[in-house]
């Protein structure tokens, strides 16, 4: 959990905005683990993070049993440990579906125990609206694939991609650290964005970037 808030907080600013065609390149080296066909699907929409982190909960999920209750609800629980279950709602006329655990509304990516319940309730894809639009692949920042923007976007990316998985890998060995990083790391970035927001908005490469994204 202090992972993914870690990596949410960082991905907002920067990680999650790769280039489209680096997506594209990276997931087709992703390999299937399950025969699931929501798996596969879900390859296709969400970007190489999202997708590493859905499929690793989703072979945790077969570790766990759903009982159907009177209300159409289910209780999942793991199949070594007695306590520690959850409570998922299913609302079949909206294809909605909430867990006690609240894993989608902290990170944006849904829980072993939602998706133990589409598996059983015989879903095929995942509905629509649990692809939130950070995660998806379409989403990325698009830069222009002219020589310029390439070289200078691909460069700043890389650059702080390699500085927050980093930081990522060394935050993530204690709580202690993540917590430390985590409190950190918001007020440096507030910081920055504040330093930013004063900044000359009109910029070559800046208006190219945007109009390439809005084609």
């Amino acid at each position: 959990m202090i992972f993914f808030h870690l990596s949410f907080l960082c991905l907002q600013v920067g990680i999650s905005a790769s280039f489209q065609h680096q997506a594209l390149k990276e997931t087709q080296f992703i390999q299937l683990k399950t025969c699931i066909p929501i798996e596969e699907h879900a390859r296709s929409v969400l970007t190489p993070f999202a997708f590493n982190a859905l499929q690793q909960e989703l072979l945790l999920s077969m570790q766990y049993a759903a009982s159907e209750m009177a209300n159409g609800s289910y209780i999942v629980r793991h199949f070594k440990r007695m306590n520690g279950e959850r409570l998922v709602i299913w609302l079949v006329e909206d294809d909605q579906i909430h867990c006690s655990c609240k894993e989608f509304e902290s990170s944006g990516i849904l829980c072993r125990h939602a998706l133990r319940v589409f598996v059983i309730k015989n879903y095929f894809q995942l509905p629509d609206k649990y692809f939130l639009g950070r995660w998806r692949r379409e989403c990325s920042l698009l830069v222009n694939d002219d020589d310029n923007n390439q070289g200078i976007g691909e460069e700043w990316f890389q650059e702080y991609q390699s500085l927050a998985e980093t930081l990522f890998q060394e935050s993530s060995i204690t709580k202690e650290r993540s917590e430390y990083v985590r409190k950190e790391l918001t007020k440096e970035l507030t910081r920055i964005l504040n330093e930013v927001r004063n900044l000359p908005e009109a910029d070559g490469v800046c208006m190219n970037m945007l109009v390439s994204s809005a084609n």
